[in-house]
């Protein structure tokens, strides 16, 4: 293979300008559409269709000349240690990337790119918005080539045996593949009420777009449905439910199959590599001391199968959304124990003391989520006695799912690392080394001072760790220690 040479400016492949422009032209109908529709809609209109046609060919043409220009401004290379991109042919902007300072490196492939030839290359850093730092059209060759180069702060050894970065390097141990197999358990053990909840929030959002460019159909709809629901039994309630939830169900499968088919999770020296994904194929190169926290979670389905979900988070800024966290799911708990072990060094927080929240949070979560609630649809029991049968049920409920919370919210500490236990229906932990600490928060209301409990906030780069309603006297002693390892470690955070 032949190596190339980084420290000359070079642009994306040419293929590349198709996959620009294409990219451009979603912007461009996304911007426009709104336009477009109410001519399409629009009555005793006869040269519509010719106005439309003029429209689309004022869009394309400019879409390609834009995607034209963007390329041939578009050239990055390697300098000094640095990566350089510039681009733009207007606002020209230039963007500087040491690569100490390089988190993660991730290649990928879209059913596109792979039809076209070329990968999308990504780098990820704490302080820059993904989307900024994505080159999206490279000969496999390339990209490949280039990874490696921007790796080589991450311990990745070069290797000669080809360009397929798919196949595992030498070295290389896989930790965890999974199966199809896996993937149905996965599926199955997501939170299929929370995706309803999710999908039923997206469907009213457009539903709300549609209302505003069609407003008089959408108000008579609107009230032919309400008046049909209002007329509706619980029977039908309940049906529709269970079909939101079947709904829910499938998508939880699909988006499963899609981002994590045929999931590798290996490891060479101080590097994990993850690969997965079925229309868009992705690689990613994730070093150990970039690694700020770590993070796992059961639930009752998952148990079952004896699965657990991990996210490993990194630095991370404002723009970076929560989204892009690095999430290996279908992990056992031999698994955990190996991450653990590499993050952490062996396990001494299994023989620490469990420190349990107060009942001073149960009392509190068990007020807020289920007395208030209640007492607010108090003045419907003047009209209708009988609904002081659901407040009741709801305020029991309420009740033992607050205990389960609070019997869950506990942590275990040694001299220099933390891990956190919290939730309620499912189980999540967190764990962190004292060195990555970036800022702490200790909270206490006058209500609290009087119970002897307060809150504490850990946060690293990554998000933050919260204790909540602990001993005021463990918080404030936890709090003095962490300040006093913050300024006295020489451990790097990164």
């Amino acid at each position: 293979m032949t190596k190339i040479d980084f420290s000359q400016p070079m642009r994306q492949s040419v293929k590349g300008l198709f996959l620009i422009f294409i990219q451009e032209g979603k912007k461009v109908i996304k911007t426009f559409w709104p336009v477009i529709v109410p001519v399409l809609l629009k009555k005793g209109s006869h040269d519509k269709l010719l106005i439309i046609g003029v429209i689309l060919l004022a869009g394309i043409l400019l879409t390609l000349i834009h995607a034209i220009l963007y390329f041939r401004n578009y050239r990055f290379h390697i300098k000094n240690q640095q990566f350089i991109l510039k681009k733009g042919y207007l606002n020209k902007k230039i963007l500087t990337i040491p690569l100490n300072r390089i988190q993660n490196v991730k290649t990928s492939q879209s059913v596109l790119q792979q039809f076209l030839g070329v990968m999308s290359l990504e780098i990820d850093t704490a302080g820059t918005a993904r989307k900024e730092l994505k080159i999206h059209a490279l000969s496999k060759t390339l990209a490949v080539q280039l990874a490696r180069e921007l790796s080589s702060q991450l311990e990745i050894e070069q290797t000669t045996d080809g360009i397929n970065e798919e196949e595992s390097v030498s070295g290389e141990v896989q930790i965890l593949r999974l199966s199809n197999r896996d993937l149905l358990k996965i599926g199955i053990s997501q939170n299929h009420f929370r995706t309803m909840v999710i999908l039923l929030l997206l469907g009213l959002q457009f539903f709300n777009k549609l209302e505003e460019y069609f407003e008089e159909r959408a108000k008579e709809y609107s009230y032919e449905i309400l008046q049909f629901l209002g007329e509706s039994s619980w029977m039908f309630f309940g049906l529709l439910v269970l079909v939101f939830l079947l709904i829910a169900f499938l998508y939880s499968m699909i988006r499963t199959l899609v981002l994590f088919y045929d999931l590798r999770f290996l490891k060479m020296k101080q590097t994990y590599r993850i690969v997965s994904g079925l229309l868009n194929k992705r690689n990613l190169l994730v070093p150990f001391h970039k690694i700020q926290q770590l993070d796992w979670e059961t639930g009752p389905l998952k148990k079952l199968f004896g699965i657990y979900r991990v996210n490993i988070r990194q630095a991370t800024s404002d723009l970076t959304p929560a989204a892009q966290l690095i999430e290996i799911p279908g992990c056992l708990s031999k698994h955990i124990e190996l991450m653990k072990n590499d993050l952490f060094g062996s396990d001494e927080l299994k023989d620490q003391q469990v420190i349990h929240s107060s009942k001073v949070y149960f009392k509190r979560n068990w007020l807020f989520l289920g007395w208030i609630p209640a007492g607010l649809i108090s003045p419907a029991f003047f009209f209708e006695w009988t609904y002081i049968i659901p407040a009741l049920l709801w305020i029991v409920l309420m009740g033992f799912y607050c205990q389960l919370k609070q019997r869950k919210s506990h942590f275990q500490i040694d001299n220099h690392q933390i891990r956190v236990s919290s939730g309620a229906i499912s189980h999540k932990f967190k764990q962190m080394e004292f060195h990555k600490v970036q800022h702490l928060q200790f909270s206490q209301s006058i209500f609290h001072k009087k119970r002897g409990v307060a809150s504490l906030k850990i946060g690293n780069a990554s998000g933050f760790i919260r204790l909540p309603f602990i001993d005021d006297k463990v918080a404030k002693s936890l709090y003095d220690y962490l300040l006093y390892y913050a300024e006295t470690s020489n451990k790097s955070w990164m």
